[in-house]
């Protein structure tokens, strides 16, 4: 009897054990959640090093698409800047006074078909223009009055096909001529192919012109390569105006040639 009683206890205790060892391991239990915490931060820790370096592509790409952007804000400022600095220097030129031998005109029409060759300023023979005055911006040669009406005139400037000027390396005293392609682009030519002249050498109008005034400033030699043809160096110029960007134009009359 002893023996069924001692059977009956241990398998009340071995039931019990099991219970409390089904209820230890439950959802919720403070076991199992301290469990699942200790098993979380061993998970974590092989993770750092990839969500780290994850992180820091992710603002590293974030840098350098916002240095881009102040990159690209910069240039748009500089070439505002550019633009308003253009506007001040044309308005000054409005602004000269009387008996300086410069008559401020506005271009008040320029043809697209005719974009490169010819632009009509709002001064005429009233206004004391005539034909083959010089035409300038900034100090520097634009063109040349070809046609003078009563209230208006028409000039042609250095990259048209009709206008051709003879110059002289400020440097080197060579003679050359100036002829535009009527694409913007301005040439120098008759250059003898020995002689060469460096990027940057300016160029003036010369003395043998029966056309234009000598000494006004044309502009400078182009950093682009020169082209041979027919024993001659055929160089390319950068003209001191900026001839694409023009609003007004100062003409200039015999009182204040050089």
């Amino acid at each position: 009897m002893l023996k069924g009683v001692t059977s009956a206890w241990l398998h009340g205790l071995a039931a019990t054990s099991i219970a409390l060892l089904f209820l230890a391991v439950s959802p919720g239990s403070p076991v199992v959640d301290r469990a699942v915490e200790v098993t979380a931060v061993v998970l974590e820790l092989p993770e750092r090093p990839a969500l780290w370096a994850r992180h820091m592509v992710s603002e590293g790409a974030s840098w350098v698409g916002g240095v881009r952007r102040l990159q690209g804000r910069v240039r748009s400022l500089e070439l505002e800047n550019a633009r308003l600095r253009a506007t001040l220097e044309e308005r000054s030129e409005l602004r000269v006074t009387s008996g300086s031998g410069l008559v401020p005109a506005r271009i008040d029409i320029r043809p697209p078909a005719l974009w490169w060759n010819e632009v009509r300023i709002d001064k005429g023979s009233r206004d004391g223009i005539e034909e083959g005055m010089p035409a300038l911006q900034r100090g520097f040669l634009v063109g040349r009055v070809s046609r003078v009406f009563p209230d208006h005139s028409w000039v042609d400037i250095l990259t048209s096909t009709h206008l051709y000027v003879p110059v002289v390396i400020d440097e080197t005293r060579d003679l050359g001529v100036l002829a535009g392609n009527g694409k913007g682009e301005i040439d120098l030519l008759y250059i003898p192919e020995y002689k060469v002249l460096r990027p940057g050498m300016r160029i003036s109008t010369a003395l043998v012109s029966d056309i234009l005034p000598a000494g006004i400033p044309v502009g400078e030699i182009s950093e682009k390569e020169p082209d041979i043809e027919g024993g001659f160096r055929v160089y390319h110029v950068s003209p001191g105006a900026d001839i694409s960007v023009m609003d007004s134009l100062l003409i200039m009359t015999g009182e204040g040639r050089p």
